[in-house]
């Protein structure tokens, strides 16, 4: 009897280890909290420009979906908190990647911050985000600080901080500073990672409840 007791447990345990590992397996799969996240933009993260820029625009890593008050740019003067005029955020119909504002002030010297709100067309996911750009102003050590720390929300890295290319295989600098996601990926959509995740989860479980079934019918029988 003490047997049959174990034998039992042991069964109860591996199956709800399985199905916590399918669980676990499709909470963190890569792609499950997908969105469209920063790429770029103009002008680009922490970059100084000469004089008032007469658009702001960014490109996302998913084409945005259409839908009223669920996409818009702002953009503040960081030290006073100003609200800068900015026309309707307006998504291109050839690269639905891209959302741009133009801008109807002409700013002063110092740093701003653009912050965003965005919907995905192809995951349905909502994200938002701020980044920084300066006009006629060098960032100092404690703004280029807080940029860091922009950059690391945003999963970027920030501009001058890519890796070198190799000193046997060299390649021309670029003439901006270039924005590169730290978490870059060629699929950044849902895709059917934690589908399948799920479906063998869940086949895996059956299969487990089904064996178990089995196994404590044919003791009863046998008892």
């Amino acid at each position: 009897m003490a047997a049959t007791t174990n034998k039992r447990r042991l069964l109860t345990h591996l199956m709800l280890g399985l199905l916590f590992s399918a669980a676990a397996a499709c909470l963190f799969a890569p792609d499950a909290a997908a969105h469209a996240a920063y790429e770029s933009s103009s002008p680009a993260f922490a970059e100084v420009l000469d004089e008032s820029p007469d658009q702001v625009s960014i490109r996302f890593s998913q084409e945005l979906f259409r839908r009223e008050g669920a996409n818009a740019i702002s953009v503040q003067h960081a030290d006073s908190g100003d609200q800068v005029a900015v026309g309707p955020a307006v998504i291109t119909n050839d690269d639905r990647r891209l959302m741009a504002v133009g801008v109807r002030d002409t700013l002063a010297p110092g740093r701003y911050l653009v912050s965003w709100i965005n919907l995905s067309a192809e995951d349905g996911d909502e994200d938002s985000g701020t980044f920084p750009f300066y006009v006629a102003s060098q960032p100092t050590d404690a703004e280029q600080s807080d940029d860091r720390r922009i950059a690391a929300d945003l999963l970027i890295s920030y501009p001058g901080d890519e890796p070198q290319p190799s000193s046997t295989n060299p390649t021309p600098a670029p003439t901006a500073p270039a924005v590169v996601r730290a978490d870059d990926t060629p699929d950044p959509g849902l895709g059917m990672g934690p589908i399948l995740f799920l479906g063998v989860g869940i086949a895996a479980g059956l299969v487990l409840v089904g064996a178990l079934g089995y196994h404590l019918g044919s003791r009863r029988r046998g008892a």
